[in-house]
């Protein structure tokens, strides 16, 4: 009986459940509405007036061609890593080689020349370093999109520090032309809303007039990049972020680099120093995205998967030919056979130094790069910095500079003269000096014992040299009438009085 009054109760505690009204649902929160920072956007404030910049920004060329793009050096952020990453469509390689980028991901102004960043075989430099090492003809500098935060226009902060960096590369390898990139633009839809195209518009303009006044050079590739009429990215320049460059960008941009080309006297010392093994930038060198704080989920210079097209789906997706700058390349195997004392790397196929090699020889600084197809991949075993050296003119280089690229600096003798260090300064002593009595004395003479000679005053007397001789003027002269008159008076002026008239001696009556 118990068991059955158990199930009654619970069927009686189902219906109840069943016709019991129901509460209604809590509505959904309804998601803010995402703020537009670049809501009051006016494209046409956002082009640049080259008036006043006509020899400052580069202008229109004939393609320079891709020998133009090998002799240039490419410094910047993760869209510069990118120009590893992804193929040209028309070479079907990568757009640069790691022997001619040094592209870091989240890297902002300020670690220009404080960040170690490119591994060669004797050890990891900052950009500055790796810069002096590599000897470029020129170098193209693009960087401020991680330095980017809301719409404000004042750009001095950004500027003052831009330009010490900037410098620090030129001061680095003076024989270097010197380029500034504009900052990128971006996908009116993007996942960086802090980022806007009215910062980025009037930093550009900033960066053009820093240009001008240290005599750099701009490029102003953001004119091709931009759609004129939304002064946004063009569609289909950008990955799905809205930040980064697709294949379709970084075609326009390199066509953009090669048509307004800059190409100057090779002034570089000859011949060019050696330069060590070319490993690369090492990954995840910054761990925390600048545009929001957080830590990097994924590499934004890997180019994003795209999705299968079917109608694509049985043609070959081309891959980037393995480095074999230290090697030649087997189109068979497709793999690097390498020269002597380089062995493969099984992460890159690429031919790197051997380990327990310690005469192998360095990568030609003239030869032409190839194409990697991992050109940031780190060192199986991560390099040691090698220690730097002090050459004769003083400052610090990487280890094996050729010091005598940088002899001492020349001595100043006594006479002034400037002559090679080492020279015997007794021979080239300081001029005599000539004293206020007129004399020429030895260098160093005391002149205060060779005073100038007395002057002699109107007065006749004598007195020490500066005396003011209006103090002791002439005396008096005494004309013929008796008077006494300034000294230069004319007496023919002042004669004799007549004498006066006998009275004894007047006429006879």
């Amino acid at each position: 009986m118990a068991g059955i009054a158990a199930v009654a109760v619970l069927c009686i505690g189902v219906v109840v459940a069943l016709l019991w009204p129901k509460a209604p649902p809590e509505p959904e929160p309804t998601p803010s509405p995402t703020v537009d920072i670049d809501e009051k956007y006016d494209a046409s404030e956002g082009v640049l007036d080259t008036t006043e910049l006509e020899s400052t920004v580069l202008v229109e060329t004939e393609d320079a061609g891709q020998e133009y793009i090998d002799s240039t050096l490419f410094l910047g952020d993760s869209n510069t890593a990118r120009f590893l990453r992804i193929l040209n469509p028309e070479t079907k390689k990568t757009f640069t080689t790691r022997n001619n980028t040094i592209g870091v991901v989240g890297m902002g102004i300020d670690a220009i020349s404080g960040l170690p960043c490119m591994d060669f075989t004797t050890g990891r430099y900052t950009m500055p370093q790796a810069v002096r090492i590599l000897q470029p003809e020129r170098v193209i500098i693009t960087f401020g999109t991680n330095n980017l935060y809301g719409n404000s226009t004042d750009a001095k902060n950004f500027i003052s520090r831009y330009e010490a960096q900037i410098k620090a590369v030129q001061n680095a390898y003076p024989s270097a032309d010197i380029i500034i990139n504009s900052i990128p633009p971006v996908s009116k839809v993007r996942d960086y809303i802090n980022v806007s195209m009215t910062q980025i518009d009037a930093y550009n303009k900033a960066i053009a007039e820093m240009c001008k006044k240290n005599d750099w050079k701009y490029l102003n590739s953001a004119e091709a990049l931009k759609d004129p009429n939304t002064g946004y990215a063009r569609s289909g320049y950008m990955v799905a972020d809205g930040l980064h460059f697709d294949q379709k960008g970084l075609a326009a941009l390199f066509k953009y680099i090669r048509t307004h080309a800059y190409i100057t006297e090779d002034d570089r010392p000859k011949p060019l120093a050696a330069i060590p093994g070319i490993i690369g930038v090492p990954e995840g060198l910054i761990k925390i995205n600048p545009l929001n704080d957080e830590e990097f989920s994924e590499d934004p210079s890997e180019p994003a998967p795209e999705t299968e097209d079917p109608k694509k789906s049985a043609e070959p997706t081309p891959t980037a030919t393995p480095d074999c700058v230290n090697g030649t390349y087997d189109k068979t195997k497709k793999i690097c056979i390498c020269s002597e004392n380089y062995t493969i790397d099984e992460k890159t196929g690429a031919c790197t130094v051997t380990a327990e090699s310690t005469d192998a020889p360095t990568a030609d600084p003239s030869a032409s790069p190839t194409a990697s197809t991992d050109p940031t991949a780190s060192p199986t075993s991560g390099p040691t910095q090698a220690p730097d050296i002090t050459c004769p003119d003083g400052n610090t280089y990487p280890a094996g500079t050729d010091c005598s690229l940088h002899p001492a600096p020349n001595v100043i003798c006594p006479d002034g003269g400037s002559y090679p260090a080492g020279t015997d300064c007794s021979l080239h002593p300081a001029p005599n000096v000539t004293c206020p009595d007129g004399g020429s004395y030895p260098a160093g003479t005391d002149c205060s014992l060779h005073p100038a000679p007395n002057v002699t005053c109107p007065d006749g007397g004598s007195y020490p040299a500066g005396t003011d001789c209006s103090l002791h003027p002439a005396p008096n002269v005494t004309c013929p009438d008796g008077g006494s008159y300034p000294a230069g008076t004319d007496c023919s002026l002042h004669p004799a009085p007549e004498p006066p008239a006998d009275p004894g001696m007047g006429e006879p009556q």
